[in-house]
């Protein structure tokens, strides 16, 4: 019994730490730079954290069926992106191109398509 009892008190005294280093960190001004950091770094995690405590509210029906529909139509097809080529000049110089007009005449049969 006497085990529990010490056990409880421990218990009351790291939550009664916590909370007055909680409170330290919200409450009280700190003016040196690191310990101001430090105490913006505490607020912020302790607002997200709490924020993720509180639970979202429930998507309405109308919702729900909205997001059905738009994932029921077929989603549109990217446009397709010309291929570019690429091509060694006289020089033995690596040059790319947008399309295969853009490629002089005498190096077309040479060029190659770049793969995606």
């Amino acid at each position: 019994m006497l085990k529990m009892v010490k056990y409880f008190l421990w218990v009351v005294v790291l939550v009664a730490l916590a909370l007055s280093f909680d409170q330290l960190m919200l409450k009280l001004p700190l003016h040196a730079p690191g310990l101001k950091q430090t105490q913006q770094f505490y607020v912020d995690f302790r607002t997200r954290l709490v924020g993720l405590t509180k639970s979202a509210p429930a998507p309405s029906p109308a919702a729900i069926e909205a997001v059905i529909e738009k994932a029921a139509t077929a989603p549109e097809q990217p446009a397709k992106k010309p291929t570019r080529y690429l091509y060694v000049d006289n020089s033995g110089t690596l040059q790319f191109a947008d399309s295969l007009q853009q490629v002089p005449s005498q190096y077309r049969k040479d060029a190659q398509p770049l793969a995606e």
